[in-house]
């Protein structure tokens, strides 16, 4: 589970503005059941702008899940909370993963010319790589989990007879020409090719495609509070929750020619 919180302003009235230094916020706190059964709860909080937030009543109302907030956009954790805003560790990479693979479908590529490097520290994409089967004919993973691609690649050996090369060294990813970064930053400075990636900079030689904002599934938008990041309400869905189908979304990719020089 987790916590969203949602800040508004208070009522623009005379009363108010005279009771403002002395008038405590409005805290409330309700659960919500997400599309799959398993839910999260929302704080709403009507809150003077010109002061503080109160976060040890917003820390004291999310309990035991404290550091697994979603806050709205610009907003950020005073450093001496006992809070912590959820941070994604999985779903970003892999829809990342999931628009490549139909950018590369359209781009309709010599599949015998394609080489590509997945840079996926955690080993969360094991169960998503099947796509680019027909796409490369080569597939490197950069990983500190080799243990999680052990059956992935057992797995491609016997069903595509292909060898998946995995190394935990990501200077191995410059011997390939398509690759697949969560952060640009990550990237081998030698690498000459295209890089699908959430986070672009720009990299000489490098052509960059960067993934559109998800759309959310209805059912989940509808529940998605106003002012917080919808990648991020579903990943905390994904990653908290087992909302297993958002796992499937994919997005557009745009190619950032003004990337492509320094």
């Amino acid at each position: 589970m987790f916590v969203t919180l949602g800040v508004l302003p208070p009522p623009k009235t005379f009363r108010r503005r005279i009771l403002r230094r002395t008038a405590k916020d409005t805290l409330s706190c309700s659960r919500v059941t997400l599309p799959n059964d398993f839910s999260f709860y929302h704080i709403q909080l009507t809150h003077d702008p010109d002061l503080p937030l109160p976060w040890t009543r917003i820390a004291e109302t999310a309990g035991a899940f404290r550091t697994r907030l979603l806050l709205p956009d610009g907003l950020a954790i005073d450093d001496t909370a006992d809070a912590a805003a959820f941070v994604p560790q999985k779903l970003p990479l892999r829809l990342l993963c999931n628009s490549a693979a139909r950018t590369l479908q359209r781009m309709q590529r010599e599949p015998l010319q394609q080489c590509l490097c997945v840079l996926d520290p955690q080993g969360v994409l094991s169960d998503a790589l099947d796509p680019f089967v027909p796409l490369v004919s080569e597939l490197r993973i950069v990983t500190d989990d080799l243990l999680a691609y052990g059956e992935t690649a057992d797995r491609f050996r016997r069903k595509y007879g292909l060898s998946l090369l995995l190394t935990p060294d990501d200077a191995d990813a410059a011997q390939s020409n398509l690759l697949i970064a969560d952060d640009a930053a990550d990237v081998p400075l030698t690498f000459a090719g295209t890089v699908f990636t959430n986070h672009p900079q720009p990299r000489m030689n490098a052509a960059m495609y960067m993934p559109a904002p998800p759309v959310l599934p209805p059912d989940y938008a509808a529940l998605c509070p106003p002012a917080i990041d919808p990648l991020i309400f579903a990943s905390a869905a994904y990653e908290l929750c087992a909302a297993d189908t958002l796992g499937e979304l994919w997005m557009p990719m745009n190619e950032l020619s003004t990337v492509n020089s320094l």
